[in-house]
Parts: structure tokens; C-alpha cells; sequence
């Protein structure tokens, strides 16, 4: 066997290796820490990511984990790992020099949050918020995305969204702004699956650049970046003809809980007439305050910050 066809079977069985679905966490502070490790001990899958920028987050995340192996601790600070070698790689953008740090007060976490997702190791992936509330273990919430029998969304798509509600539009088409299709809505950034291609790549690379100059409107940067993360899909849509996917609100309830739910817990919907049946929920997002999380904890003042 020559050389050639040597590397080549060497780069398929490392594909092959890469695990098919994983989960990926970006938490900053005690509390985000303890609010993503809730989340991802309700996926019961032990292939998920909870990302960290400093030691004490990192400490944290180890300490919460308590010797199980539902997620792995991520320090991208540190380490030989994929983020961390990613995290080094963007500098310019990342350290604590860099001028996108100081943007905004909350840009070192946003930051966090995209070098995470850039550096995803699985085929597939799944961003969550930590603040989200998966409704169903990783397995069965994989097994809702299959579009037939033999292939799901996420061999037909390479992204796949759920829209923001406050960014549907309600005006007519012609009074649609000029940096968006008349029929294009914001998506929400706090549930995102993608798999791993060259376009998501390059979609995520230019997400951080544009986060880091502000969205190219600095005296209006407010420093989210969800409007950021929609602009730049809709240029890699006509770019690199990204195949995007928009799901149900189920998969990301948020935003739409007061239009289709007058019910407050966690992943409970109600119906919106007696002859239909609620909609399960997937994922929910924003259904607990957090003093929902430490409280059980015994040591509330620690997690939220007002000990030391």
C-alpha cells in the first residue's frame, strides 16, 4: 500500500472516530457553571462540552461534576485540546490584551461562546445555552430531528435555527430592512445544530470577526450577538449556499412561551384549544430564575456571587 492511499484510509477512520452527536456549553461565572451542568446532566450523554475561560469556572465545573461522566470540563485556556489550540490560534481575539475584550462588558463571553462552537469536535452539534432545560435525554432528542427513515435534518442541512420571535416580521415586505430579505427572521442563538462542513466553518470564523468590530456599527453595538450570528448566515446563504433549516419554537422555547403557553414550568406547554393536544417540548430556555438553581445547592451565596 502506497503512501498516498495509507494517509488517506488514516483521514477516514479518523472521521469515523469523531463521535456523530455531541453538545456544547459556553459558561461563564459560578452560577452559569451550575446552570450548564444542570442542563447537561439532563442529556444523560457523556458526550458533552462545557466550556471555561478561567481556572476558578473550570474548578467549578470539576467540583459540580462530582466524579460522573455525564459531560467533560473544558478549560480553553489550557491545554492541547481543540479549543485551547483555537483559542491560542485567535489571539487577536481572545486574549486579554485583544481589543474585542473590551468591546462590552459582556464580550468575553460571547467570545467563550463562539471559539466553543467553532471548535466543536463531533459531526454534529449542539450549542445550548446554559441556561436551557433539555425536556429529553440526548438520544431521543436526536431521534426527533430525522427527516425520513434513513437520514435526519442534519444530513440534509448544515445549520438548523429556531427563529426569534420578536424578529418575525409584522410590517409588509417593502418595509423590510435593508440588511435583511423580506422574508428572513433572527435567529436565536441559545439552541444552534450544525454539522461540520467547510461552510459552518467559515460561518463561525466570520461570526467572531464581526462580533469583534462591533457588527460594523460600533456606536449601536450592544454587544450581543445573535443579530450578528443571523446577518452572517444569511451572507454565507448566498456566499457558500449554507443549507439553513429553521424548527419548530419546541426546539428553543424562549421567546415564544407567552404566545403558545400559559403554563410557567419547565417544559409544559398548553393547549391552544380543547380539540388539540399540547406539543411536546424539546428544549426550554429561560423557565427557571436563578435562584431556582442554587437554592437546592445549600450554598446560594457562593454560586450567585455574594461570597467568596
Amino acid at each position: 500500500m502506497g503512501r498516498r492511499a495509507r494517509l488517506v484510509l488514516g483521514l477516514l477512520a479518523a472521521v469515523e472516530a469523531v463521535p456523530d452527536l455531541g453538545v456544547i456549553y459556553a459558561a461563564s461565572g459560578r452560577l452559569h457553571v451550575l446552570m450548564a451542568t444542570e442542563s447537561a446532566r439532563r442529556l444523560q450523554s457523556h458526550l458533552v462540552h462545557i466550556h471555561t475561560q478561567t481556572a476558578d469556572d473550570h474548578a467549578t465545573c470539576e467540583r459540580l461534576r462530582d466524579g460522573q461522566k455525564w459531560w467533560s470540563c473544558v478549560d480553553v485556556t489550557r491545554g492541547e485540546h481543540r479549543a485551547a489550540q483555537l483559542w491560542r490560534h485567535l489571539a487577536k481575539y481572545t486574549s486579554s490584551a485583544s481589543e474585542c475584550r473590551r468591546l462590552h462588558g459582556d464580550a468575553p463571553n460571547r467570545i467563550l461562546k463562539i471559539v466553543a462552537i467553532a471548535a466543536a469536535p463531533f459531526k454534529r452539534n449542539v450549542f445550548l445555552d446554559a441556561d436551557t432545560v433539555p425536556c429529553f435525554d440526548l438520544a431521543t432528542l436526536y431521534t426527533q430531528l430525522q427527516a425520513t427513515e434513513q437520514r435526519g435534518l442534519l444530513d440534509l442541512y448544515d445549520v438548523l435555527f429556531v427563529p426569534a420571535r420578536e424578529s418575525v416580521p409584522r410590517a409588509p415586505a417593502r418595509l423590510a430592512s435593508w440588511a435583511r430579505a423580506p422574508a428572513w427572521v433572527e435567529s436565536n442563538g441559545g439552541v444552534i445544530f450544525w454539522r461540520r462542513t467547510p461552510e459552518t466553518a467559515r460561518l463561525f470564523h466570520r461570526w467572531l470577526a464581526s462580533y469583534c468590530r462591533g457588527g460594523d456599527d460600533l456606536a449601536h453595538f450592544n454587544g450581543g450577538d445573535q443579530h450578528i450570528l443571523s446577518r452572517e448566515v444569511l451572507s454565507a446563504v448566498q456566499r457558500d449556499r449554507l443549507l439553513v433549516y429553521h424548527l419548530l419554537p419546541i426546539w428553543n422555547y424562549r421567546s415564544w412561551r407567552r404566545h403558545f403557553s400559559n403554563k410557567q414550568e419547565c417544559c409544559s406547554s398548553a393547549s391552544v384549544s380543547e380539540e388539540l393536544r399540547p406539543l411536546p417540548i424539546y428544549i426550554d430556555h429561560g423557565c427557571r430564575k436563578p435562584r431556582d438553581y442554587v437554592k437546592r445547592t445549600g450554598n446560594a451565596s457562593w454560586f450567585l456571587g455574594e461570597g467568596g
